[in-house]
């Protein structure tokens, strides 16, 4: 049976803790495939499930990888309890919830993702636009995510104002063959208006040890920029856009953002989320694979059109962001 009445409170525990997921998934002990009963991975509402090395599941979690809705992945053991040990097409095996697994007689009920189109870079260069091929917008957890797609690699990215630092949510997902190799130090923040400089990379460990304010408040989110979003002479609403995706991405940014959420309080700090563990780090990202992370850049409070610059492989993938002026 694939199902249980303990279904609930395992999926919140998943999305507290799904984080390090994206953080190194380096496993290179890749095993075919077992025969074995197949299911389909369902998303009921989310983008991606964790799964686990522990039948139990017992926090804190010990996370194996990351189950892409339609994802087929082999069913090694099911005891009838919450949790069925499987098998990925790349040999990870590890425990998933029941409930985000679909049996083989419900499999043609489920429809497949349909290919995301592909931006095509000029000159190495790939920006964002809404309503392009490859480029997607949809928001998660109250942010707005910007997401393009080209060659099989998909960039999303997200910026929220803190009050102190710009805060930068970047996710890369690697569908090429090859290994990826993100560095952080190599993405960059442009002030474009009111003035026009590069904003600076704050260092994590410094943010680590400052004992007040707070690195995960949200202020302001930044919003896509009206030259990017509709063509001169026509103005297209955000919530019609956001229904009619046309290049629609899973959301590789969630559950990452419910961990980089916080809400103000004191000038104390008292968040609980450690800034290293969730910091965007040099790693390659192997094929099929995730790598997310957080990214902070010094603040100008008059600040108001902002490009991201994320490059990836022979790519940069360009993002223009807007933010509006607060009166401080």
């Amino acid at each position: 049976m694939l199902g249980s009445t303990k279904h609930l409170v395992l999926g919140s525990a998943l999305l507290v803790a799904a984080l390090p997921a994206f953080a190194a998934e380096e496993n290179s002990n890749v095993a075919p495939v077992a025969a074995a009963p197949s299911a389909i991975v369902k998303c009921p509402g989310i983008t991606n499930i964790p799964f686990t090395s522990d039948a139990e599941q017992a926090l804190p979690l010990k996370i194996v990888g990351s189950l892409r809705c339609g994802e087929m992945v082999a069913v090694l053991s099911d005891d009838e309890g919450y949790t069925a040990r499987i098998r990925t097409r790349d040999g990870l095996e590890g425990y998933v919830a029941q409930m985000y697994l679909a049996s083989d007689g419900s499999v043609r009920m489920v429809m497949a993702k349909p290919q995301v189109p592909s931006a095509t870079p000029q000159d190495g260069i790939v920006r964002w636009a809404a309503g392009a091929p490859g480029c997607d917008e949809f928001l998660s957890h109250g942010r707005h995510v910007e997401s393009i797609t080209a060659d099989g690699i998909t960039v999303q990215v997200s910026i929220q104002d803190s009050g102190w630092k710009y805060r930068v949510n970047v996710a890369v997902s690697n569908e090429t063959p090859d290994s990826l190799l993100v560095v952080p130090g190599n993405i960059t923040l442009d002030e474009l208006t009111p003035n026009m400089r590069t904003l600076a990379v704050t260092d994590t460990a410094k943010l680590a040890h400052t004992p007040t304010h707070q690195v995960f408040w949200t202020q302001a989110n930044a919003v896509p920029s009206r030259s990017a979003v509709a063509e001169p002479g026509s103005r297209v609403p955000e919530s019609e856009r956001l229904a009619d995706r046309l290049s629609a991405t899973n959301d590789y940014l969630n559950p990452h953002l419910a961990l980089t959420s916080a809400r103000q309080g004191g000038f104390e700090r008292t968040e609980t989320i450690d800034v290293a563990s969730v910091a965007l780090k040099t790693s390659t990202v192997p094929a099929g694979k995730v790598n997310a992370g957080v990214i902070w850049f010094e603040r100008d409070m008059n600040a108001h059109e902002l490009s991201l610059r994320v490059p990836v492989a022979d790519t940069v993938f360009d993002f223009s962001f807007s933010l509006e002026q607060k009166k401080q």
